[in-house]
């Protein structure tokens, strides 16, 4: 592979966010191919909009004006920054989705999880004949993001110390959809992405790298709340994961690998047709189904680490 970087939640524009696209200059110029994996820009929130639009246009330039290849994978708060909600590479082997799409209410700690859940279910509902199922969801996880800015009135909810604070029970939420969040993952990819040996996420906002049941997960934190982002790395036969670190102006990568390995496809899962679909609890607080969740969950399947 040529030498690839993929990041993801930046949310330029939006205070809390990646401090701003020019940040980033030494750590791209180091690339040939960089990957934002969801959440580029504040797109949809109307107070960041404008200075969300700006970034992401600066951060355009920085990639462009060195010929270096930018990918932009759509996430939930710009949903429209592109029209590719996945991505495959080295045949196969390595599969990138934000993870919006994973769970009906799309971010179960909102507080209008609900609106977003029947959205998507009602979406996805009434998905024309022969639509691909995992194309299916990606609409309808789309439409549930948009439920919740015209709910809102002024744009996407925005997470903050304060604000999680004086309401516990969103906080039980986080940590609930945290614990769950691997495993959904893995059952996204077991039925859309079979030969993946390595499946990258963001969304959550939590760093981490989990294996289950023969698939490396890495989720690569985010920029904003509650921090701790990381970037992954592809260059030949190498997949390696760093922390970014702030030596203000710019970021960059931490000179230590917090984890490496070969790419490989998928070690011994055969590609059968499509299993049942997932399916998920009524409550907004999601839950995958008992079988992907016990299988991904117990103790020989998982290996993992929080990435700090």
């Amino acid at each position: 592979m040529p030498r690839t970087l993929v990041l993801s939640d930046l949310h330029l524009g939006r205070p809390g966010g990646a401090r701003s696209a020019r940040a980033f200059e030494a750590i791209v110029a180091q690339f040939d191919r960089v990957i934002v994996n969801g959440d580029a820009a504040e797109l949809h929130h109307a107070r960041f909009q404008r200075d969300a639009e700006v970034e992401l246009d600066l951060f355009r330039d920085l990639c462009f004006s060195r010929g270096i290849r930018l990918d932009l994978v759509a996430g939930n708060h710009d949903a429209f920054v592109s029209d590719v909600r996945s991505l495959a590479l080295a045949d196969d082997a390595i599969y990138l989705t934000h993870g919006d799409a994973f769970h009906p209410a799309i971010a179960p700690w909102s507080p209008y999880a609900t609106s977003m859940r029947q959205t998507y279910e009602k979406v996805l509902d009434a998905t024309p004949a022969g639509m691909a199922e995992d194309a299916a969801r990606f609409a309808a996880a789309r439409e549930a993001s948009l439920a919740e800015w015209r709910t809102m009135g002024e744009g996407a909810h925005v997470s903050t110390v304060a604000n999680m604070a004086v309401r516990p029970h969103r906080v039980l939420s986080v940590l609930l959809y945290w614990s769950r969040f691997p495993a959904l993952a893995a059952g996204w990819a077991k039925r859309y992405a079979p030969r993946a040996g390595t499946m990258l996420v963001g969304h959550s906002h939590r760093a981490f790298i989990k294996d289950i049941g023969g698939l490396r997960i890495v989720n690569t934190g985010s920029f904003g709340f509650p921090g701790k982002p990381h970037a992954v790395v592809f260059e030949g036969e190498t997949a390696r994961v760093h922390r970014i670190v702030d030596h203000a102006p710019y970021y960059h990568l931490a000179n230590d690998a917090v984890a490496s390995w070969k790419i490989a496809h998928h070690a011994g899962r055969k590609v059968h047709a499509r299993s049942p679909a997932l399916q998920f609890a009524s409550s907004d607080g999601g839950a995958a189904s008992a079988s992907v969740m016990n299988r991904a969950a117990s103790p020989s399947a998982m290996r993992s680490m929080d990435v700090e």
